[in-house]
């Protein structure tokens, strides 16, 4: 089974080699080889944070739990930043990276706000199995460690975290291609382990390891052929003419 200490181990280390491999890219700039290393390094980091947790799982409000749940919250606030900009990388407009990283920047920045503010409040329900008005806590799962990460506007954090990162790639120009892959990735990470698996969102949300290596591959050297914008310098049909 892919849910166990031993392969979110194996998986950390791979996301730090595959990291590594990406930021030596010299045929990229410095910034999006960086860009898109960092979003490599930060999915590494969730699998780290999850073997650390099978010791400690349900050990909620103390010691290495409460480290790690709190490593958690901040984690999953700063996927904006890890993500955003590593997406603008493969677009053709040569600003998408700064404001990706801008943007970015700004939503962590909130959702790492909401994290100090009452769990209280939220937008709709109180009632949370993953971001809200809970106890913070590395729990164990059905089949994997679950999330419980206590947070105001719980909602706007998870979803905004998930779904508005891949949405984000559509903004910027000839970018569908990255953008549609890690939006289908979004509902495959949160939804199908649930559909098929019926587990809570919390454990949803941790059952990464499913879809690490794939989502990971997307940013690495090998495949951005695929994921690049082409662009091509079209010539009008007299010049064509011209020069038949």
């Amino acid at each position: 089974m892919c849910f166990s200490a031993t392969m979110s181990l194996g998986l950390g280390v791979v996301g730090i080699a595959a990291s590594g491999v990406t930021f030596l890219d010299k045929k990229e700039t410095f910034w999006v080889r960086s860009a898109r290393a960092y979003a490599i390094f930060h999915f590494s980091l969730m699998e780290f944070i999850q073997y650390f947790a099978y010791p400690v799982a349900d050990q909620c409000g103390y010691g290495t739990n409460l480290f790690l749940s709190e490593l958690s919250t901040y984690h999953i606030a700063l996927q904006a930043f890890a993500i955003m900009p590593a997406l603008a990388t493969y677009s053709s407009d040569p600003t998408a990276l700064k404001r990706a990283a801008q943007l970015g920047g700004g939503l962590s920045a909130i959702f790492i706000l909401c994290s100090f503010l009452p769990t209280n409040w939220q937008l709709f329900s109180e009632e949370s199995n993953f971001i809200g008005n809970i106890i913070a806590c590395m729990r164990n799962g059905k089949y994997h460690i679950a999330y419980n990460i206590a947070s105001a506007y719980g909602e706007l954090v998870m979803y905004g975290s998930l779904f508005a990162l891949a949405l984000s790639g559509f903004v910027w120009k000839n970018n569908k291609k990255i953008a549609a892959y890690h939006f289908v990735m979004a509902i495959f990470t949160l939804y199908f382990p649930q559909w098929f698996f019926g587990v809570t969102t919390g454990e949803a949300g941790a059952i990464y390891c499913f879809y690490s290596i794939p989502i990971t591959a997307s940013f690495m050297p090998q495949f951005k052929k695929f994921f690049t914008a082409q662009v091509y310098d079209y010539q009008p049909d007299e010049t064509l003419e011209e020069n038949a």
